[in-house]
């Protein structure tokens, strides 16, 4: 760097010897900027002090550049700013000396720049790294005046070009630090509107607010002490007070920053600090909407991100959709997610409120307004609905016995076989229930569920028990000692499927020894179901701290696997299943985080279903998530063999050999019944909602008319209501307790 600082003194000194072709001038510069980036920053007081003396004079080499030669000038700052930009997308670190390339754009061309990189991007890595080391520049010693308006003009660049998941992402990212850092005077007027930017834009979601919330008073309190920062402390009780207005609670979470702002002057019209540019959701032609939402969303309703995400992923279980959308079952929680199916494949609103639904399907036990286990939720809804349905069949069938009534609601899948011996016992027969003999399965069974046989032989005696079970989903464990780093789902369902040893603490107790000895306990599939839910465990439980702690696996989340099925009486097969839906964990505990899914409407066409947000994504974003979002729920479909059918070809296979069966057409190909083949309550309720929606459009776009020649600015948008005509309680999905460092998504 010092060589480099000797050059331009000599051309300082030597004007004449300063090149006057573009190229020279250009090659003298990319140098300069090569040099800049990768110098590795000091944190000594007198090294700070002498850096920005010598930047002070690679600027000011700029600036004579620019009145010697302003036919090239043009060029010289395009050439500077395309190779500061390749050095920060291609490099894991550059140096903040960087950001004194910036000087080289005067104010009023910022905003053009950043138009420039957020088209030169290539994806939205690209975004995040140019984002997160220019904010990361402004917290540190930077060496470019109008750095916080680079940053504010990308933020605001992301929001107008509708890309709301990075906006909220990057804003998770840096605003902890940013709002810790409001206590040092230094960085008061260089982080304050990066923080109002973000507090004002992102208005359909509480996450960011709740999460500076609890910080809120003490910056307030270190902003009065700083006389040269009251404007912006203005500007922050403003822009608190309203969004407290905007995200009603219902417990004292604001109550001490309600204290802390009654010390402080507030503005008559302080709600009008949120009247800026936010998240567009519709544009206006003719009176008509066209909305951002590649399909509806979902409002979270406080902390039910559990419960949406779930219910996107089913919606793509097409099976599954169609048997709800087409049944003619009277039971509560059937006609509401009837409702809801319907529609969330034929609404004209971008997104719907599930008030109703929440209502009929939150198991007993989980607390409204807290995050809940979306694979307890899954469980809980899918059972539930299997027993209305049962009860249907049940009110309509006439029992000659109260026994027999009692049997079916039991509806027990189970049988055991013993044998004392040590020899191996014959294959054990499913015994007949009175569920199977006496009406078709519930659409539940016919679209989720499977059939095992659980084997367990004790260690001493040799004997054996075995258990007919039917399943709905496997949970899928991580091997406790294993040298991998890496896992794939088929590995860990292999080793689902594989023998267990009963040792230590998980010995078996023996019915014929009785007592506790050492087994195995053995699994083997005999009816392979039509969808298959995996979830995949990341969680374990921390002892010292009560907590269900997340591990942290890498997991390749195979897109096609397999398994192997041993029918009665039968040769053994294997069969495959595609992935449609993955509902995604975002966080760093059980107890906090964010759901969210990507789901597959047909093949090659994925979409990420994020609360009210649903964008259209390559299943490749799906397979590149950073820590802490892992995949938590997979959903798998059965796929089709070559001649169509839904069991795969029958196969005498070796543990080792290769399954040989054709992948044929995937499932994904079922077709979700059309608005018009909907029973007829359902299309009333489709057909009355959507001209409902129309007529708020109508209405709030004659207001909008009104405001304009009323000199009015401010115009809100009707939300989607599905009946309910109030707001939704925020959510608070992360929590203030949870530091997402890397990739957080609400």
């Amino acid at each position: 760097m010092s060589k480099m600082i000797e050059l331009i003194a000599m051309l300082q000194a030597n004007p004449d010897s300063i090149p006057s072709n573009a190229t020279s001038l250009k090659a003298i510069c990319e140098e300069i900027v090569l040099h800049l980036t990768h110098t590795p920053a000091s944190r000594e007081v007198q090294e700070i002090k002498l850096m920005k003396s010598e930047i002070g004079k690679i600027c000011q080499f700029f600036r004579d550049l620019e009145h010697r030669t302003p036919e090239h000038y043009g060029d010289i700052v395009s050439t500077c700013l395309k190779k500061l930009y390749k050095h920060i997308i291609t490099e894991d670190e550059v140096s903040n000396y960087g950001s004194a390339i910036l000087v080289l754009i005067d104010k009023a061309r910022i905003k053009p720049g950043v138009q420039w990189i957020l088209q030169e991007a290539e994806n939205s890595n690209a975004i995040k790294k140019i984002f997160k080391t220019l904010a990361g520049w402004l917290e540190t010693i930077d060496y470019a005046p109008d750095l916080t308006t680079w940053v504010v003009e990308i933020l605001n660049g992301l929001r107008d070009q509708q890309k709301n998941d990075i906006f909220l992402e990057l804003s998770l990212d840096i605003i902890h630090s940013y709002f810790k850092k409001l206590s040092i005077p230094l960085f008061q007027p260089k982080l304050g509107p990066v923080i109002l930017c973000i507090l004002k834009s992102i208005r359909h979601t509480p996450a960011v607010f709740h999460l500076i919330v609890p910080k809120a008073p003490k910056a307030l309190h270190d902003l009065n002490k700083s006389p040269h920062s009251y404007d912006l402390l203005l500007c922050f009780v403003d822009t608190l007070s309203a969004l407290m207005l905007h995200f009603p609670v219902y417990d004292n979470r604001y109550k001490e920053l309600e204290e802390c702002l009654q010390q402080y002057p507030r503005s008559d019209n302080f709600c009008q600090a949120l009247d800026v540019p936010q998240y567009k959701q519709y544009s206006f032609q003719n009176i008509a909407v066209v909305p951002t939402n590649a399909k509806v969303g979902l409002v979270n309703l406080g902390n039910t991100c559990y419960m949406n995400s779930v219910l996107q992923a089913l919606v793509m279980t097409k099976q599954f959709s169609r048997e709800i959308l087409l049944s003619r079952i009277d039971e509560p929680l059937f006609y509401q997610i009837q409702k809801l199916l319907a529609l969330l494949l034929h609404s004209d609103r971008p997104e719907l409120t599930p008030r109703a639904l929440l209502v009929a399907a939150r198991p007993p036990d989980f607390v409204p307004g807290y995050q809940q286990d979306s694979s307890e939720f899954l469980g809980y809804l899918l059972e539930k609905l299997h027993e209305q349905e049962r009860k249907m069949y049940i009110d309509k069938k006439p029992w000659n016995t109260h026994e027999g009534a009692q049997q079916l609601m039991a509806g027990k899948a189970s049988g055991t076989t013993n044998s004392s011996s040590g020899e191996e016992s014959n294959p054990p027969t499913a015994i007949p229930q009175a569920s199977e003999t006496t009406f078709p399965p519930t659409l539940i069974q016919k679209t989720f569920d499977g059939k095992l046989f659980v084997t367990y032989q004790c260690g001493v005696c040799g004997s054996k028990s075995t258990n007919l079970d039917a399943f709905r989903s496997f949970e899928l464990s991580f091997p406790e000692s294993t040298n991998m780093s890496n896992y794939t789902v088929q590995k860990l369902l292999d080793f689902y499927c594989s023998s267990e040893k009963l040792i230590g603490d998980n010995q078996y107790y023996c019915d014929n020894c009785k007592q506790l000895c050492d087994g195995e306990r053995s699994i083997r599939i005999i009816k392979s179901p039509k969808n298959l839910i995996l979830t995949l465990k990341h969680f374990q439980y921390d002892q010292q701290r009560h907590t269900r702690a997340k591990l942290m696996n890498k997991v390749l989340h195979d897109e096609i696997i397999s398994l192997r099925v041993v029918p009665e009486l039968e040769p053994a097969s294997v069969v495959r299943y595609s992935l449609y839906a993955a509902v995604v964990h975002a966080g760093t505990s059980m107890d906090s985080g964010h759901y969210y899914t990507y789901a597959q409407d047909k093949p090659d066409c994925w979409y990420k279903f994020n609360d009210n947000f649903v964008t259209k994504v390559s299943v490749d974003e799906l397979h590149t998530l950073a820590s802490p979002n892992t995949p938590y729920i997979l959903f798998y479909q059965l796929i089709p063999t070559a001649g169509g059918g839904i069991n795969s070809n029958s196969l005498d296979l070796d543990d080792d050999m290769e399954p040989s069966v054709s992948l044929g057409t995937t499932g994904t190909d079922c077709q979700l019944p059309e608005l018009e083949d909907l029973p007829l309550h359902l299309r009333e309720i489709v057909h009355g909602d959507n001209q409902s929606y129309n007529e708020e459009i109508r209405s709030e776009s004659r207001k909008k008319i009104q405001q304009r020649a009323l000199g009015i600015n401010k115009f809100v948008l009707p939300r989607n209501h599905d009946s309910d005509k109030d707001d939704p309680p925020p959510s608070s999905c992360g929590g203030s307790s949870v530091d997402y460092s890397n990739r957080f998504i609400y």
